[in-house]
């Protein structure tokens, strides 16, 4: 349980709640406290009317304090005939109630009296017995506009009336009973909200287990546009990716064992013919022998070249080439192949003598001769083969291009993955494994450049080639 995301959700927010409603009740009884002492304080300064009434009778009799100086008997006097007259007053205002001021509070009154002390107007004590360790608060007697001197008080540190107190404890109660109520409300809400957030993860977690046994049918129904919507959206999506690459890891393993599969049988057959005494060993049964070989052998080569790719192992020995220069090589190594297919081969190379390419030069060939040898097999004979190399700012572009057949447009976008085949006219009828264009893809992107493939104005397929360019001046 204590390992339980909700647990400690829900336990978060409790003590959370818990601990702001704490603070909010100690706040709230210093602060109401606070506020009935300032009034008490306020309530204590009036009961010193009379007292300040009778100093300043004195006062503007003699001219001076001297009367009260130590006078002790009669400061008292004078005092405790202020406290009978407030204890007076109070009765009235507590008559009919049937709590009398309890004893401790009168004491606390009287303590407030006892404290009072009397000091010239450069507070000099006059008379009264300072309490040591008290902070005195000081009461101004002013004479026609003129402060003569100063009585010196206590602030009380409770409260001088039982209403008074009685009135706080009855807040400070109604405050802890709503605080309860809240307490207990926020326990409720903290659950649900503790649930209602670990719901979408309860979820992931038990789609993520059947994920990892295998089943990549499992998409999560989410409505939430929060954080935890995008991450089971995120969820979905990798289980739509895993479907997809388990589908094409399938099909990979399928099409290799296709096309492994077709010319191995073939062998296997004219060897056993062969042995049989069926067919002799002659150069032209050892031939389709050898082609057969050789297919064998270029779909191996192809899938290694394609695997070191993926792995980045795939060794480029880099160096500047001039475009020009490998343009034209290529078009004539691959002339006479493309006249044997039966098709016309147009050539339009308008680069620069100086434009060059940084590129592994084994590997520009390989690119190029991948791509004319697709156009001149899937190429119906008679056709027509275009090569056109351009530069465009700092960027060399060469098209290779063919006549019919195309390619569907909606499939335009599929023809570099590998073993991809085209249904239709350009199938495997014609021959080859579908790693062409994939290895010219993996090329072209080693070169920091770009490929793509479009509908051709001859009516068969366009595919264009970026490569970044550079002038030596």
């Amino acid at each position: 349980m204590l390992k339980s995301i909700k647990f400690k959700l829900w336990l978060t927010f409790l003590t959370t709640l818990l601990l702001s409603m704490l603070s909010m009740l100690l706040l709230t009884h210093a602060s109401v406290k606070k506020g009935f002492l300032d009034y008490v304080t306020e309530q204590a300064i009036e009961q010193l009317v009379t007292l300040e009434t009778t100093i300043l009778e004195i006062y503007g009799k003699q001219g001076s304090f001297q009367p009260l100086e130590n006078n002790i008997p009669l400061w008292r006097k004078l005092k405790y005939n202020t406290f009978r007259k407030y204890v007076a007053q109070q009765r009235l205002s507590e008559n009919g109630n049937a709590n009398p001021t309890p004893p401790e509070i009168k004491a606390h009154q009287k303590a407030f009296i006892d404290q009072l002390i009397l000091t010239d107007a450069h507070k000099n004590l006059i008379v009264g017995r300072p309490v040591r360790e008290q902070d005195y608060s000081w009461l101004p007697l002013n004479l026609e506009g003129t402060i003569i001197g100063y009585i010196g008080y206590v602030k009380p540190t409770d409260f001088l009336r039982s209403v008074d107190r009685l009135f706080v404890q009855q807040q400070l109660r109604a405050f802890v009973v709503i605080s309860i109520g809240l307490i207990f409300f926020s326990f409720i809400v903290a659950l649900v909200v503790s649930r209602w957030l670990t719901k979408p993860l309860s979820i992931l977690s038990q789609s993520a287990k059947k994920l990892a046994s295998g089943d990549f049918t499992i998409r999560i129904k989410n409505k939430s546009h929060d954080e935890l919507g995008e991450l089971c959206t995120n969820f979905n999506e990798l289980a739509h990716t895993l479907s997809a690459n388990e589908a094409a890891r399938k099909q990979w393993v399928a099409d290799i064992s296709h096309e492994m599969r077709t010319p191995l049988a073939v062998v296997k057959a004219q060897i056993e013919a062969m042995q049989d005494g069926i067919r002799e060993t002659s150069d032209k049964n050892l031939g389709i022998l050898k082609e057969k070989i050789d297919s064998l052998n270029f779909l191996i080569n192809d899938l290694y070249e394609l695997s070191l790719s993926d792995l980045g192992a795939l060794s480029y020995d880099k160096e500047p080439l001039f475009a020009q220069e490998i343009i034209n090589q290529i078009a004539d190594d691959f002339s006479e192949r493309i006249a044997v297919a039966g098709h016309s081969f147009a050539v339009r190379n308008n680069l620069h003598p100086k434009d060059k390419i940084f590129g592994d030069r084994e590997r520009i060939f390989q690119l190029f001769y991948n791509l004319l040898e697709n156009s001149t097999r899937y190429t119906d004979s008679p056709g027509t083969i275009s090569l056109t190399a351009s530069r465009t700012n700092g960027t060399i572009i060469i098209y290779v291009e063919d006549s019919s057949p195309s390619v569907p447009k909606e499939q335009l976008g599929e023809i570099f993955n590998r073993l991809y085949r085209v249904e239709g006219s350009r199938n495997r009828e014609t021959g080859g494994a579908g790693l062409g264009l994939s290895i010219c893809s993996n090329i072209v992107d080693a070169h920091q450049g770009e490929i793509h493939a479009e509908s051709s104005y001859l009516g068969g397929l366009r595919v264009c080639v970026s490569l970044p360019a550079s002038k030596i001046k």
